[in-house]
């Protein structure tokens, strides 16, 4: 991989600790995904029309996806209310691939001890940041039940995207609209039970939406493009230093504390996911 794309998915990985922040910094995070998800949805809008439509054996999947991309949303949005970034996001996005690959045992594709490896740092990650925001009391019992939900969901989401995407016989168009279908039952939903306090938060922020949805967009589409460029495990292996940039993100922006407890985690995690991408 040279080193311009490397330089490319680590931005692209930056970006997606970005849009996390942002929700993370919003006064209502239900109200802030559902900004993000609309912005996106209006960014690949514009993109569909130049895009060949997904094979029809696809759809089936871009339904189940839309119907897991909605709960994953509403998880996040629970998630980020009741924890800090830097724990929330760091044990979501390093349980997900962990869940997955063990799903796909399940499935019958066996670990390589590469993998088994990775699994092993990824536990002792979640284990020392869990032991670190219990004993510091910046999180509770309860909390963790939400987080391994949300990281449960993201392992629906990729299952059902990674089938899809190769049945579909376009992954861009597939990703595109998988991002323009999410925000309708989100929408719908906040619609229903928060208009009128959903309508003025949605005005004040709406110079930070836009923003949002390109970061949401462009980390996708970047690691994308890059994955026809080099090779897909190493892109996604590299895409997973954004917990690192989570972490930084929510100590210089949401002012979180930084214990050397949970810069370990941070750093296992980051080396047992490379690890499982790369198995």
């Amino acid at each position: 991989m040279s080193l311009g794309i490397v330089g490319i998915v680590l931005f692209a990985a930056l970006l997606h600790a970005s849009w996390n922040t942002m929700v993370k910094g919003g006064g209502n995070k239900l109200f802030e995904v559902t900004l993000l998800a609309m912005a996106s949805s209006a960014l690949c809008l514009c993109a569909i029309p130049f895009l060949p439509l997904p094979d029809p054996a696809a759809w089936p999947l871009l339904a189940l996806s839309s119907v897991i991309h909605f709960t994953y949303n509403v998880c996040i949005a629970a998630a980020y209310t009741r924890v800090d970034l830097s724990f929330g996001y760091t044990i979501m996005r390093g349980c997900a691939p962990m869940f997955t690959a063990m799903a796909m045992l399940l499935l019958g594709s066996p670990l390589s001890p590469g993998g088994w490896g990775g699994v092993l740092l990824l536990c002792c990650g979640v284990l020392t940041l869990t032991w670190d925001s219990l004993h510091g009391k910046r999180a509770r019992p309860s909390d963790l039940a939400i987080i391994f939900g949300t990281a449960v969901v993201i392992m629906g989401y990729t299952l059902a995207d990674g089938y899809g995407a190769r049945v579909s016989g376009h992954a861009v168009s597939y990703a595109c609209w998988i991002f323009f279908i999410e925000a309708f039952p989100l929408m719908a939903f906040v619609f229903l039970r928060h208009r009128r306090t959903f309508l003025p938060y949605a005005r004040a922020r709406l110079r930070v939406a836009p923003f949002s949805g390109l970061c949401n967009v462009g980390s996708y589409g970047i690691a994308i493009w890059a994955m026809t460029k080099a090779p897909i495990a190493l892109v996604a292996a590299l895409r997973e230093t954004s917990v690192i940039f989570g972490m930084l993100l929510s100590i210089i922006i949401l002012k979180e504390p930084f214990t050397p407890a949970r810069l370990l985690a941070v750093l296992l995690v980051a080396a047992g996911t490379m690890l499982i991408r790369l198995a």
